[in-house]
């Protein structure tokens, strides 16, 4: 191994919009098959940085960088960057950075480059983990001292940026993805909890993942690696404890301001920029600031022509056409399914199955052919008490004749048909969990309506069930919430469904189709104001946003926030019968699954059976889960090379 550190850069003529991270530390010298795996590692994030690779090599740590050129496309901001003894590998934006050169400058610093990696990279030497308190963005990063051979990785307040790690006693392997970690691993081993987690959620949350040993970094946290020694640092928290006392109109007021200075902050860039837009108050928001900004600012939508109830483009497009941007229809069918579905699926690579996924991953691939950059709504449905998940929690928490009445009608309601393809049918699927969750206690209610399969039916489905309603990991979730402060619901779900499923879905999917989405909502000065107002004032049984949505009402043509709104999701039901249904024959084979000893075949036949019935439920979600899982298992168990 080098006595001295090696620097190894390669830029390829083609410029794309992406960034991704892996590295290995240790207590000892590091092998040449390490060595060997950090380069498979760096392959594994190919695609979030084809605009330049680089590579550096010491005695007990080596970093690799896949580079994202959004700022500062001069070669001197490639990675990893050094400084003296110190070296950085950072995947993100930070949005202030120039304030924070100034600052750092008048204390004597010099800088050689425009862009952001070296303010991040002066300020951790200059102040520790304490700088990443004045950062404004999001990030993850390596950052190594060989004069101390000490390893600090550090992951943004609301986990933006992915970050996975795996220890053992000797060393520390991480990076952007499952798939950076995995490359060392001698014999990976499938977690039982994080799978029966994953059926239950339709995602695994931090700190687990579906492999046994390997975790995620927890949003707003630093893990330090000295020697023997291991310490956690936490540099943010949200804070629900004090609520101002502070009128509508007055939050109103500031929630426009910070939102639109969120949003002009996301806009600076050197490559083309636009907007995801669906057509709900979301998207529709950030558009509207980001028009006034840009006139000209694109905007994307997609659409289902053979699948009216699902096909919300049409109310896309009269937004757009009210906020005078260029829109952008992408029109999906089964055909479009079908070519696509191998290099959807591969785009992550731990077991994944939010379906709107699918619609994330094919809308970057449409907006990449104009720009670099999108902006999304991702985080407003959280932090305003947008889901239909938190009204219900509010109305559950009364006590009525029609909760009473509700409550002791389950077995009867259940006889109703329910779907998520028909607008009745789905109405009687809200009316059973709704039913099913007021037996509950609030927290346990609080886990039904986050998961998308029954605990039962998972039961089932797993031979080896662990159970996940009260192992550790999901009950450190539910510890947060407090029945007398409905913030705390908010709160857990930021740590919970935002975190884990949202921008997990964002980032996993966009950046693999050559797009980085920046996220407005999620300006810490914007999420902490918003956190410190008293809940009913964002929200209340009947209506969610309210505070958000009255605060932008005069942008838009009256009425507009009082429609229904889907949600962004797929058409499963309809697809398993077509472009899927060849596909759930060879991954759902008997053979494969009594091969594998992880499912019950009658159970999952079942499951099938009922996923393409006229009244499904929630099944088709649950299938899809299984579905995206027998694919991650073939690509990565049953294949020498994985795609």
């Amino acid at each position: 191994m080098p006595k001295k550190a090696l620097f190894v850069y390669f830029r390829p003529r083609k410029r794309t919009v992406l960034c991704g991270i892996a590295g290995i530390w240790s207590k000892k010298d590091i092998s040449t098959s390490r060595l060997e795996a950090l380069s498979k590692a760096s392959e594994a994030i190919a695609k979030r940085g084809p605009d330049a690779k680089g590579k550096a090599v010491f005695p007990k740590c080596a970093l690799a960088h896949r580079r994202l050129s959004i700022i500062d496309t001069d070669s001197r901001s490639d990675q990893p960057m050094k400084k003296g003894s110190h070296s950085l590998i950072f995947n993100g934006e930070i949005y202030n950075y120039k304030e924070l050169k100034t600052e750092l400058t008048s204390k004597g610093y010099s800088f050689q480059t425009k862009g952001d990696t070296e303010v991040l990279l002066i300020g951790l030497i200059e102040e520790g983990v304490s700088f990443l308190k004045k950062v404004n963005g999001f990030f993850a990063f390596g950052f190594y001292s060989e004069s101390e051979n000490r390893l600090i990785i550090g992951r943004d307040r609301y986990g933006i940026k992915p970050l996975y790690y795996h220890r053992s006693s000797d060393e520390v392997i991480f990076g952007s993805s499952l798939g950076t970690v995995m490359p060392y691993l001698s014999k990976p081993e499938i977690d039982q909890e994080s799978l029966s987690l994953y059926l239950g959620l339709s995602y695994i949350p931090f700190p687990k993942t579906i492999l046994s040993h390997v975790h995620k970094l927890a949003p707003g946290t630093c893990l330090h690696f000295h020697g023997d020694s291991v310490n956690e640092e936490i540099f943010y928290e949200l804070d629900i404890s004090k609520t101002k006392d502070i009128s509508a109109d007055e939050a109103k007021k500031a929630i426009r301001e910070k939102l639109t200075e969120s949003v002009r902050k996301r806009m600076v860039s050197d490559v083309p920029l636009g907007t995801f837009l669906s057509g709900g108050v979301d998207s529709s928001i950030i558009t509207q600031i980001a028009s006034q900004f840009d006139r000209s600012i694109p905007a994307f939508s997609i659409g289902f022509p053979d699948q009216p109830y699902f096909d919300e483009s049409q109310k896309a497009a009269q937004i757009a056409k009210h906020l005078r941007v260029d829109h952008h229809i992408l029109e999906v069918t089964e055909n479009d399914l079908d070519r696509h579905l191998d290099d959807i699926l591969n785009a992550m690579d731990e077991p994944f199955a939010d379906s709107s996924g699918i619609l994330v991953n094919m809308l970057s691939e449409f907006a990449r052919k104009k720009v670099k950059v999108s902006l999304s709504g991702d985080g407003a449905d959280e932090l305003f008490g947008g889901y239909n998940k938190h009204r219900a929690l509010l109305r559950s928490m009364q006590s009525d004749w029609k909760n009473g009445l509700l409550k002791n009608a389950s077995p009867l309601l259940d006889v109703l048909p329910s779907s998520r393809n028909h607008k009745a049918f789905d109405r009687f699927r809200k009316i059973q969990r709704y039913s099913k969750g007021l037996r509950s206690e609030f927290k346990d209610r609080y886990l039904e309506w986050a998961c998308f399969t029954p605990e039962k039916e998972v039961a089932g489905l797993i031979k080896s069930h662990r159970g996940y309603s009260n192992n550790q990991t999901i009950r450190a979730y539910l510890d947060r919430l407090d029945e007398g402060n409905f913030n705390s619901v908010l709160e857990t779900d930021f740590a919970l469904v935002l975190a884990n499923d949202m921008l997990c879905k964002v980032d996993g999917m966009s950046m693999h189709r050559s797009l980085e989405v920046r996220v407005p909502f999620l300006d810490h000065e914007l999420v902490d104001y918003v956190f410190s107002l008293p809940a009913e004032i964002k929200l209340n049984n009947n209506s969610g946003k309210i505070l958000l949505k009255e605060a932008f009402a005069n942008e838009f043509p009256k009425g507009f926030f009082s429609g229904s709104k889907r949600g962004f999701e797929a058409p499963l039901t309809h697809w398993f019968k077509g472009p899927l249904r060849e596909r759930l024959e060879r991954l759902f084979k008997k053979q494969l699954i009594e091969e594998q000893g992880l499912f019950d075949y009658d159970q999952i036949q079942g499951l099938i059976k009922n996923a393409l019935s006229r009244a499904p439920g929630d099944s088709p979600h649950t299938l899809w889960a299984l579905l995206v899982f027998q694919h991650w298992y073939e690509r990565f168990f049953l294949t020498s090379t994985p795609s």
